[in-house]
């Protein structure tokens, strides 16, 4: 399950860049933050199938998708489900770890009372998971990666112009 936890970070920080080049990201999050709690979960529930198809299709396609789906919908408005969208694929992340962390509990084998207070447990621990905070980690992760690649693009560029040179020589 490694590979869908990274898989689903990866997808978030791939959102947060779409997010962060083709919309008002301030403007984003002060729409996002001026909601209720129980206001963006209100939201996300009446827009699900369209969170849900959005981390379905690929990242080329994502934005046709979004003009499809939404069209009668401000840019403020698909960009906060942008945001719900990462928000989805952290958590899609945090329930694959807490699955390998309760998976005695969650797979048949073990003693009756054991597995009934291991569920009890990967219950409690799941209620976290349901978080509607702004993904301030997932921002904070894609400019340290943006940052990083800032520092070696001069790098790359060189040896890419190095490989060129080599295959114009032939």
């Amino acid at each position: 399950m490694h590979k869908y936890e990274q898989f689903a970070w990866q997808d978030a920080l791939s959102l947060a860049a779409w997010l962060k080049k083709s919309f008002d990201l301030e403007a984003v999050r002060e729409s996002y933050e001026s909601n209720s709690i129980q206001g963006n979960s209100d939201f996300e529930k009446y827009h699900a199938d369209v969170i849900q198809e959005l981390i379905a299709t690929p990242e080329s396609r994502r934005p046709a998708y979004m003009r499809r789906a939404c069209k009668n919908v401000s840019a403020l408005t698909q960009g906060v489900m942008i945001v719900l969208a990462i928000i989805a694929q952290v958590r899609v992340k945090e329930v694959i770890e807490l699955r390998d962390r309760f998976r005695r509990s969650l797979y048949p084998g073990g003693g009756n009372r054991d597995t009934c207070a291991g569920l009890y447990a990967f219950n409690n621990a799941m209620r976290d998971v349901t978080f509607m905070t702004w993904p301030t980690a997932v921002f904070e992760a894609l400019s340290e990666r943006e940052a990083e690649w800032a520092r070696i693009k001069p790098v790359v560029d060189e040896w890419v112009s190095v490989i060129d040179s080599f295959d114009d020589d032939d």
